[in-house]
C-alpha cells in the first residue's frame, strides 16, 4: 500500500519586525521610538504611524470644510423627525414647539457659518444678552407690563412647523455635507515629525510633499470663539511656519489636543488668541 501524501507543513507565523541592528531584531515599537527611524518597507502605514503617535513623535493634523459644524444639525433634525413621525399630527402646539427648537438650532449653526466671533464680538454678544435680560427683570409686572409672557406669547404665535419629510431631508442633506468634509480630510492633510512635514494631496493616489526642518515653529490661533468653546469641536486654526512656505490649516479640531501633540516634537510654540 502506497504511502499517503504527506501533509504540507503550516507557514509560520511572520511577524512584523525592523531591521537588524547590531545584531540585535527591532520591533516595530522599538523603532517607532526613535525620532530618527524611517518607515521600513514591510511596516504598513497605518500601522506605523498608530505607533509613532502613541510616542509622540508624529502629528496628523486635519483641516476641515465649515460643513463639519453641520453634524450636530443633522443629529437634531433626525431626532426632531423622529419626534415628528411619533406625534403624527402636523398642527399640534409640540409640532410647533419642535419646530422652534429646530429653527433656534439653525439660527446658531447658521452664526458660525456667516460670522467670525472673535473675543470682543463674543464678549460683546454676551454683555448686550445680559443687559436684555437684565431689563426685562427690572420692567417686568405681571400687571402693566409682564415681559417674559409678552416674549412667550410671541414665540408660541409664530408656529413654525415642519413635516417629518422635511426634518429627515435636512437629516440627510446635512449629514452629506458634513462627509464632504470628512472625505476631504482623508485625502489632504498634513503629518507633522521632528523633522519633517509631509503634505499630503489627494492621497487615496499617493500625491505628497516632504519638507525638511528642525523644530518647525507652529502657531495656534482661536479666531472663533463659538467655534472653539463647542463642545464637540473645540476647533482652531494652525500656522506652520516652514523656512519656504506658510501653511495655514483652518478648522482644525480639538486644537488643544493637537497642540500638545506637537509640543511633544519640541516645537516652538507661539500660542495666542486672534483679535479682530
Amino acid at each position: 500500500m502506497a504511502d499517503p501524501t504527506p501533509t504540507p507543513e503550516p507557514a509560520p507565523k511572520v511577524e512584523t519586525v525592523a531591521p537588524r541592528e547590531n545584531g540585535n531584531i527591532l520591533n516595530i515599537r522599538e523603532l517607532a521610538a526613535r525620532p530618527d527611524a524611517e518607515k521600513p518597507a514591510n511596516i504598513p502605514l497605518k500601522e506605523w504611524r498608530r505607533h509613532r503617535q502613541a510616542h509622540g513623535l508624529m502629528v496628523v493634523i486635519r483641516s476641515h470644510f465649515k460643513s463639519i459644524y453641520l453634524i450636530p444639525m443633522t443629529v437634531v433634525s433626525l431626532v426632531l423627525g423622529i419626534f415628528s413621525a411619533f406625534l403624527g399630527a402636523e398642527s399640534t402646539d409640540a409640532s410647533a414647539t419642535l419646530g422652534l427648537i429646530w429653527v433656534c438650532c439653525f439660527a446658531f449653526y447658521m452664526n458660525i457659518f456667516i460670522f467670525e466671533w472673535s473675543r470682543p464680538w463674543t464678549y460683546g454678544l454676551l454683555v448686550s444678552f445680559a443687559c436684555l435680560f437684565l431689563i426685562g427683570v427690572a420692567f417686568n409686572n405681571e400687571e402693566t407690563f409682564p415681559v417674559w409672557k409678552t416674549l412667550q406669547a410671541f414665540l408660541a404665535n409664530l408656529k413654525i412647523q415642519f413635516s417629518q419629510q422635511s426634518y429627515f431631508f435636512f437629516a440627510i442633506f446635512f449629514g452629506l455635507c458634513a462627509s464632504v468634509s470628512f472625505l476631504r480630510t482623508r485625502l489632504n492633510y498634513v503629518v507633522m515629525e521632528s523633522n519633517e512635514i509631509q503634505i499630503f494631496r489627494n492621497a487615496l493616489f499617493g500625491d505628497r510633499e516632504r519638507v525638511s526642518m528642525l523644530n518647525p515653529r507652529v502657531e495656534v490661533r482661536v479666531v472663533d470663539m463659538l467655534e472653539y468653546f463647542h463642545p464637540f469641536y473645540r476647533a482652531g486654526q494652525i500656522i506652520i511656519h516652514a523656512p519656504d512656505r506658510t501653511i495655514v490649516l483652518d478648522n482644525v479640531l480639538h486644537i488643544r489636543r493637537i497642540e500638545r501633540m506637537t509640543d511633544k516634537l519640541g516645537s516652538s510654540f507661539q500660542v495666542r488668541i486672534a483679535e479682530r
